[in-house]
């Protein structure tokens, strides 16, 4: 083989490589949702709530590519699942509110017992989202829109509480006070804050466990480099669950449903978790 004939075969395999990569990016990976399961300890959780299970989703986007339809496996697989709560942390839409209504529709089959709770995020803020018309879709559906405030739950037998605080997306400046007031000093708070890196204001409100999703992991990933689409205030907490700087807070972050800029994954399929919250599980 001369140079020549080497070149144009090397060039003919790169070329497929990257059309393979692209076809499974486009058509392949972004449908192909996983379901993970993962036990957080909180020392702060009361006994009564020992192995709680909170359904954690986020950032569908709708009709970046998803439809109201594409949805409804997902509800399937979270009612499977008999999560106690259901908890989605922001960005139902992306730029437009043509899936809105009928998503609405879908989202309200989601059963749990202790309610199901939703922030916004910053596409349901800005752009062409109405943030008011997403809150009636999160009433209608069935959901606890949470904006700068909580709510408690508080067990029927012994009585004993944890708190559930949903913070307004940062692009709207939310009221940090507003959300985390009157709960107790000790008490167990979960807040819902759609971006990750806001953990390290949220710990100094007494938080012991911040849901969050934004970051879509990078939603582009290579081997040995990691994401390339991390956006701002989802950068250092962008993926899993962590321990938040300087605190015995965690927060864990998920890659969440669609997509956004780009509709496309690679290496970073989406996903949603069942979260078991326990006193005395090590990570």
């Amino acid at each position: 083989m001369n140079r020549r004939s080497f070149l144009k075969r090397l060039i003919a395999g790169f070329g497929g490589l990257m059309l393979l990569i692209g076809l499974d990016a486009l058509f392949i990976e972004r449908r192909q949702l996983l379901w993970h399961d993962m036990t957080i300890s909180l020392p702060e959780l009361p006994k009564a709530f020992e192995g709680m299970r909170i359904a954690h989703f986020s950032d569908m986007h709708l009709g970046h590519g998803l439809t109201a339809e594409d949805i409804k496996p997902l509800v399937s697989r979270i009612n499977e699942a008999r999560p106690d709560i259901v908890a989605f942390t922001g960005d139902l839409v992306d730029d437009g509110m043509e899936e809105l209504e009928a998503a609405a529709d879908v989202l309200a089959g989601l059963q749990a017992p202790y309610g199901k709770y939703a922030v916004l995020g910053n596409h349901d803020v800005r752009g062409k989202a109405d943030p008011d018309r997403i809150i009636q879709a999160y009433r209608a559906a069935g959901f606890v829109p949470l904006v700068n405030e909580h709510v408690k739950i508080t067990h029927e037998r012994t009585g004993q509480s944890i708190w559930i605080a949903g913070l307004d997306d940062f692009w709207r400046k939310p009221n940090w006070n507003k959300t985390f007031a009157d709960i107790p000093e000790g008490g167990c708070t979960i807040a819902l804050i759609h971006e990750p890196d806001l953990a390290d204001l949220a710990k100094d409100y007494g938080v012991c466990l911040q849901l969050s999703g934004h970051s879509h992991g990078g939603q582009i990933r290579f081997p040995f480099v990691g994401g390339i689409l991390y956006p701002p205030y989802g950068r250092k907490y962008p993926d899993g669950l962590q321990k938040v700087e300087n605190s015995s807070m965690f927060v864990h972050t998920s890659r969440g449903i669609g997509t956004t800029i780009l509709p496309i994954r690679f290496l970073c399929r989406p996903e949603w978790h069942v979260l078991t919250l326990s006193r005395f599980t090590n990570l």
